[in-house]
Formats: structure tokens, sequence, C-alpha cells
């Protein structure tokens, strides 16, 4: 059944295998022998699929049959940009994960967290895209 979901998911985000290992600091072949079946990924590496995927393990493990991923307000999740790395992807799961999210010292709705955390979501990419352009190449 993994095999089969990873092969799925990541032909329905149009990556290649080679992609795909690059965005979970993996290699080409291991990516490979997941989908094969000669292999099988640790818990970390599964959950790091799934981010990647945007998906949920369950549904790459065949426990669940909605491939949707939801992030922290509920919501679908967010489409990863191309130049995102691990780390990137990992710093976006832990800014949604906050425990609150207030305005004038009082939380937020679900709803009003939903609505804040999508802008927040653009700016949070943004951000990170011009971080990547500023900092000085190290060829030379």
């Amino acid at each position: 059944m993994l095999m089969d979901r990873l092969k799925q998911r990541r032909r329905a985000m149009n990556y290649t295998q080679e992609q795909l290992a690059e965005l979970v600091n993996a290699k080409k072949t291991t990516i490979s022998n997941y989908e094969t079946g000669y292999s099988t990924p640790n818990n970390e590496m599964l959950s790091d699929l799934a981010d990647v995927l945007q998906t949920t393990v369950d549904y790459l493990l065949g426990r669940s049959e909605n491939p949707a991923s939801l992030d922290a307000a509920g919501g679908s999740s967010a489409v990863i940009p191309d130049f995102a790395t691990r780390k990137d992807v990992k710093d976006f799961k832990t800014f949604l994960n906050q425990q609150e999210v207030m305005f004038d010292g009082v939380p937020l709705t679900a709803e009003e967290k939903a609505r804040v955390l999508g802008y927040m979501e653009g700016m949070f990419w943004d951000a990170k895209k011009m971080n990547k352009r500023s900092k000085p190449s190290s060829e030379g």
C-alpha cells in the first residue's frame, strides 16, 4: 500500500523521484526503494514525505482513504514552493502549530485563526524567498 500511494502522490505533485528526494534530504535511490517496496521509511522520513506530498501518514499507510492533509487551522495544506528546503517546510509546520494566535490579548476563533494563518502563509514564503535571494552565493 505504502509504495503505491507514495508513487501516486509524488506523481500527483509532479515531482520526479530526484526532486522528492531533494525535498526530504534523501537520495533518489532511497525514494525508488520505497516505491518498489525494497525498503520502508522510518517514522521521521514518513512524516517528512507526507508533509512534502501534502498528505497524511495515515493516507500513505492505507489507514485513510482521504489524501488531503489538514493544517493546524483545519484547512487544506499549503502548496510548498519549489525553492523550499526540508528545513523551510519544518519551519512552516512549526509556525502553523503554534498553540494560540491572539489579537490584542484575545485568542482568535478557529475561523479567525484560519484566515490570519492564510495571510501569514503567503508572507512566510515570500520572506523565505527574499532571504534566499539576498544570501551571497558561495560560488566564486
